[in-house]
């Protein structure tokens, strides 16, 4: 399969595909380009499907790789090697099988993730700036209350009850969508800076009163 050289747009800026089969050449020729966006997604075709996917290649997109989406890789090896890239500002996973240290990430202000068990340490990106999460399997978000940085924070399809552990946090901007097990949402009125607040088809909420209490400073949607 020839390398997909087209360099595309999104709301981050110009960015190439690499198809995980591809990854040497893939890596090759974003640092040709020195672009500051990937997205790393699966095999492509189904030729050497079980070949390795080795990490070290990142080591030659450390300088200037800024944003990094990845797919659900499989057979990957020298997985340590991701961290090479200390510029990253932005990540966006899908759930994988190996485990993954976002605090290692010391520049990081963005990630957009699925959650699973190797999701590790993303409550200690104290850098971060807005986080996205989808199926997030505690009941609560206490693991979030020490990202003091945490301005945005949208909540997808996950098990949560309550939002106690963000009471504290700086949040301007607060999404919360499909969360079927949410009854409390009493946290949101302790949010002072709170300026966009989206709640959506979260069937078990039944008292928005703490949200009458915001309305006059705060864009409220709710949509049931």
């Amino acid at each position: 399969m020839l390398l997909d050289k087209t360099v595309r747009k999104n709301l981050d800026g110009e960015y190439i595909v690499i198809h995980a089969n591809q990854l040497k050449e893939g890596v090759e020729y974003a640092k040709h380009l020195k672009i500051a966006q990937i997205q790393i997604r699966g095999f492509l075709g189904h030729e050497n499907t079980e070949s390795k996917v080795d990490f070290k290649e990142f080591e030659k997109l450390s300088d200037y790789l800024k944003i990094i989406s990845l797919s659900t890789i499989e057979n990957v090896i020298n997985i340590e090697s991701i961290y090479s890239l200390q510029n990253l500002e932005k990540i966006y996973l899908e759930k994988q099988k190996f485990s993954i240290d976002i605090s290692n990430f010391h520049k990081i202000k963005h990630l957009g993730t699925e959650y699973w068990k190797g999701l590790v340490n993303f409550n200690e990106a104290y850098s971060l700036q807005s986080l996205v999460l989808t199926k997030f399997s505690n009941t609560n978000l206490r693991e979030l209350s020490k990202l003091q940085n945490l301005k945005v924070l949208h909540v997808y399809n996950s098990k949560i009850e309550t939002l106690d552990g963000i009471e504290n946090l700086p949040l301007e901007e607060l999404a919360l969508v499909k969360n079927n097990s949410l009854e409390n949402i009493q946290a949101i009125k302790n949010l002072e800076i709170l300026k966009d607040l989206l709640i959506e088809k979260c069937k078990k909420i039944d008292d928005y009163e703490s949200i009458e209490e915001i309305k006059d400073k705060v864009n409220v949607r709710i949509i049931k």
